[in-house]
């Protein structure tokens, strides 16, 4: 009997000990609740880095938009942003990252390819990102698609990508290739997103058997060399795939090609501003506003896993008057409706 009893008690405290190993503050093995992961936010006060790689017009209006998205939510006070600008310097960039990670920051918000690429690297899944206009996360191996969070990055956000073959088509029907004419492909071999939508470009050009020809630059010094010795009687067109710091100094280069005569497409309307012809467009205030709801989903306790990347899509064409009276092109009607008229700033 006395045997039985000290069976039972035996007994008891296993089930016990089993119990109170798995109550609700600590996962079982092998569960899969965001929850466990430390992707839900549950605090009440969050901290945010955010870093910036450059100083342009669009990054500020859409870091403007981000944070009056936030204080018109009535969160300014619960979600604090700690805003860092890296000036351009990728060194500046990371050091930035580190310190946020060094600093305990509960969610990092890094605007554009670059500073999300590092983010990545750095807080290696550590703590939650939410990235602002990021061009393609999927080939910047940031998000394995577009739906899926990756457990050992742990980023989402936005993307405000302009289709190259939107750019291309449009270029192709507003200056048609000559017999024997090509297009010309220029981007930055030092840039992520330059390659990606040179690529992409080079790959709608190939599959429409347009003729075409890439030529790669350095940095703005090497883009203005290599526009100066193109063959003006090859080429129909140039379209310049995304380069952010080219894009916030296009003038340069802008200037050269205009005066060579030959229409310039842009893969971002600050090219247009700074000298291209002719771009797509970006609401910037929408991009820091689809961020900022975003960020404001994780606080209110939505799991990362559960938010996929938002994809802006609404462009809008940009044409530089300016530009357009120097090389003498006609628009055709159903794009001088729907067109945006800027002026070389």
């Amino acid at each position: 009997m006395k045997k039985l009893i000290s069976l039972i008690m035996v007994v008891g405290l296993v089930l016990c000990l089993a119990a109170c190993g798995n109550d609700n503050n600590t996962p079982q093995q092998g569960n899969n609740d965001p929850a466990a992961t430390g992707t839900v936010n549950t605090k009440d006060v969050i901290n945010v880095g955010f870093v910036q790689l450059v100083d342009m017009a669009d990054a500020q209006e859409m870091y403007d938009s981000f944070t009056a998205t936030i204080a018109g939510a009535g969160l300014a006070d619960k979600i604090v942003v700690d805003f860092q600008s890296a000036a351009g310097d990728a060194g500046t960039m990371s050091t930035i990252i580190q310190g946020f990670v060094d600093n305990g920051c509960d969610l990092i918000v890094p605007m554009l390819t670059p500073p999300a690429q590092a983010a990545a690297s750095i807080c290696g899944g550590d703590i939650p990102i939410i990235f602002m206009s990021v061009v393609d996360p999927v080939y910047s191996k940031i998000m394995p698609d577009l739906n899926t969070v990756d457990p050992a990055i742990l980023a989402t956000g936005t993307s405000n990508t302009i289709p190259a073959d939107l750019i291309i088509e449009t270029a192709n029907a507003i200056t048609p290739l000559e017999e024997g004419k090509k297009v010309c492909i220029m981007y930055n071999t030092s840039q992520n997103n330059a390659q990606c939508t040179m690529e992409a470009a080079k790959a709608y050009c190939e599959s429409k058997g347009y003729p075409v020809d890439v030529v790669g630059y350095a940095d703005i010094t090497d883009a203005v060399t290599q526009a100066q010795s193109l063959p003006l009687a090859d080429y129909g067109y140039v379209y310049v795939a995304l380069d952010s710091v080219i894009a916030s100094n296009f003038n340069q280069l802008g200037q050269i090609l205009a005066d060579m005569g030959i229409p310039v497409y842009g893969a971002a309307d600050s090219m247009t501003m700074g000298g291209a012809f002719c771009s797509y467009g970006v609401d910037y205030e929408t991009v820091g506003k689809m961020t900022a709801d975003m960020v404001i989903e994780w606080y209110n306790g939505k799991a990362l896993e559960e938010m996929p990347c938002q994809q802006y899509s609404d462009f809008t064409l940009v044409v530089n008057s300016d530009v357009q009276k120097k090389l003498g092109v006609e628009l055709p009607e159903e794009y001088t409706a729907q067109a945006t008229f800027v002026t070389t700033k």
